[in-house]
């Protein structure tokens, strides 16, 4: 395997192939969000600094990708979600996952973060056995029910 690198963008990085990989990642998941919102928000987040967009390249070619969002909290202070994490198929099994998920955690240490959660649908459940990928990453539940309301 050639050498991949993992880095962090920012609002003035070309942000084309983090944007196509996330529509790809969300049209095999199943989500009907339409391209030119997934771009606008990923651009937008690549300007806030309580937010990371990471790639992992491999010959300046993106071959995955995740995305994180800081909060603040009474009960915990400073947590985030791990709203995306998404590898091209022909690259998984080479850890990439798992380095892109090590690059967030940094970020969240210094940022002071003392948890961050990443919320699994029931079809990526099915479709990937993403309970036992994350358990092997140190994720576990609490049992907490996660609702949402669209606005």
């Amino acid at each position: 395997m050639s050498e991949v690198l993992i880095r962090r963008l920012g609002s003035g990085d070309d942000l084309t192939q983090a944007c196509d990989l996330l529509i790809r990642f969300f049209r095999e998941e199943g989500f009907d969000t339409p391209d030119e919102v997934i771009r606008r928000h990923t651009a937008e987040m690549a300007g806030l600094d309580n937010c990371g967009l990471f790639i992992a390249e491999n010959l300046g070619k993106a071959i995955g990708v995740a995305t994180i969002s800081l909060e603040f909290g009474i009960e915990f202070g400073w947590g985030a979600e791990m709203g995306d994490l998404y590898v091209l198929p022909e690259w998984r099994g080479h850890g990439l996952s798992r380095r892109l998920v090590l690059a967030i955690e940094d970020f969240l240490k210094g940022r002071g973060a003392s948890f961050y959660q990443v919320t699994v649908t029931p079809y990526a459940q099915e479709a990937h056995d993403l309970k036992a990928f994350y358990d092997r990453l140190g994720f576990d539940s609490e049992g907490r029910l996660i609702l949402a309301k669209r606005l």
